[in-house]
């Protein structure tokens, strides 16, 4: 049964949006349309910045003091702030707890978020035990090893449950899993993927090097070493070069 609804999905499958996200509505009931992805990874870098400015007893905060701590522009914050429906009071600011509080609704830290790890690798170990296990937001269920042959039996280092992949869509669906991340290689990243789709999980981090297709009803976010360190390279060098040109002006 299974093999014949995941023929039928890789069928009808196609190519996850890279450069929107479209929702009908977030976790704060308004609705917000085409939301560009480095909008809403900039919440993350405000929520830190807001809990540093916390810290020091700051009870309001102006949009140019969050875009000094960022390094990006007060116009962004405000832009930002009005879509995610953040509203501060004119030369008073914004009040600190209260956009702490209404950013964690909406990345959803106020929730235990099931996820799934489909690979047990170095790469999957190193990034449960320094991160995942380390989040009181994410709780990972299980992991899912692709060996062939593989047994269930519980990791003595980390104390998670590690089951044959081919339990991955009955446990998802049992225990009402929505997320998962994927850390195996190229040939089975896809495989992976196709599984959780069945089984119901709706956003998957993708650690895999190669970017995967997935029907709309399942965001995909992934994260390439590969692309990343070529973008630091980038920039590093762009910004020598404008060092090399100010020098000799």
């Amino acid at each position: 049964m299974v093999q014949i609804e995941l023929a039928s999905y890789k069928n009808r499958r196609h190519q996850s949006c890279t450069t929107t996200i479209t929702v009908n509505e977030n976790r704060t009931g308004f609705h917000i349309m085409n939301t560009n992805r480095r909008s809403v990874s900039r919440l993350s870098r405000y929520r830190s910045a807001l809990y540093r400015f916390r810290s020091y007893d700051v009870k309001w905060v102006f949009s140019e003091q969050i875009a000094s701590a960022l390094g990006i522009t007060a116009a962004q914050v405000r832009k930002d702030f009005s879509h995610f429906g953040v509203t501060g009071r004119r030369k008073i600011g914004y009040p600190v707890d209260q956009i702490i509080e209404h950013l964690n609704r909406l990345l959803g830290k106020n929730d235990r978020n099931r996820a799934l790890l489909a690979g047990f690798g170095p790469l999957a170990r190193a990034v449960y035990k320094e991160y995942l296990s380390r989040e009181q937001d994410v709780q990972i269920l299980a992991a899912f090893d692709e060996s062939k042959g593989a047994a269930s039996r519980t990791d003595e280092e980390t104390g998670l449950a590690v089951l044959p992949i081919s339990h991955l869509i009955n446990f998802a669906a049992q225990n009402n899993v929505r997320f998962g991340i994927i850390a195996l290689s190229n040939g089975l990243a896809q495989s992976a993927l196709d599984l959780m789709v069945l089984a119901g999980v709706r956003g998957i981090l993708n650690l895999s090097p190669v970017d995967l297709k997935s029907p709309r009803s399942c965001f995909v976010n992934t994260v390439n070493i590969v692309r990343e360190f070529e973008n630091v390279v980038f920039f590093a060098g762009k910004n020598s070069a404008k060092k090399r040109v100010a020098d000799h002006a």
